[in-house]
């Protein structure tokens, strides 16, 4: 069993995120536990509270490394695209893989519930803006930013938390089951309709002249 003196505390606390980020992935995070992180790394439960004031903290600081790690997925996919349109359907792809290959992760950022009575979890906003700005990006390029930036938003957490239902019922199987037909195409198809629902109103305010009320 490891000594606190033979790492710092900040190398302990690296260690036990890494420790924690495995048992995740390999046991699912409703099997995470003090006792087995402080065993990964080779120190007592007592040693981890020093880092962290309690398991719910863990968590909570693998939730924000696992959305980082999401970001800079999609921000590497975007390198492969061109078209704003093309880029929309590279990270929904993008989003997907990462949902299914890191499912557990994945899944905890949503679905974990503090045991802590009182403790306040706050759910990482800033990193989760941060995706969304990646889908505001390409909308307001599609607009030729001709859209008004809070319908720009609106319409970026439509098309994403549509995606971000499609790869929930893909992590739990239940596209399997229901039969209707590839996740690829379902996205695509997302994001093609509702794109075009975009322009068909954009034509129609642009044929439309404003009429001064009287």
């Amino acid at each position: 069993m490891g000594r606190r003196g033979e790492h710092s505390k900040s190398e302990i606390e690296n260690m036990a995120l890494v420790a924690a980020e495995e048992l995740i992935e390999t046991q699912g995070y409703e099997g995470l536990s003090a006792r087995k992180v402080a065993s990964a790394i080779g120190y007592t439960v007592g040693s981890l509270y020093f880092v962290f004031k309690n398991l719910d903290e863990l968590v909570q600081r693998v939730n924000g490394r696992t959305l980082d790690q999401l970001y800079m997925v999609l921000s590497e996919r975007l390198t492969e695209c061109r078209h704003p349109q093309d880029c929309l359907y590279t990270l929904g792809s993008a989003y997907l893989d990462f949902a299914s290959k890191h499912a557990h992760r994945w899944r905890m950022v949503f679905e974990h519930q503090p045991q802590t009575e009182g403790l306040l979890m706050e759910i990482h906003e800033d990193k989760l803006d941060r995706l969304y700005e990646l889908v505001e990006r390409q909308i307001a390029a599609l607009t030729m930013n001709k859209m008004p930036q809070n319908e720009i938003a609106l319409a970026a957490r439509a098309i994403w938390n549509g995606i971000h239902g499609i790869a929930i019922m893909r992590t739990t199987n239940q596209l399997q089951a229901s039969g209707q037909g590839s996740v690829a195409s379902l996205v695509e198809h997302l994001i093609e309709r509702y794109l075009a629902g975009l322009n068909a109103l954009q034509s129609t305010d642009r044929a439309i002249p404003h009429q001064e009320v009287i």
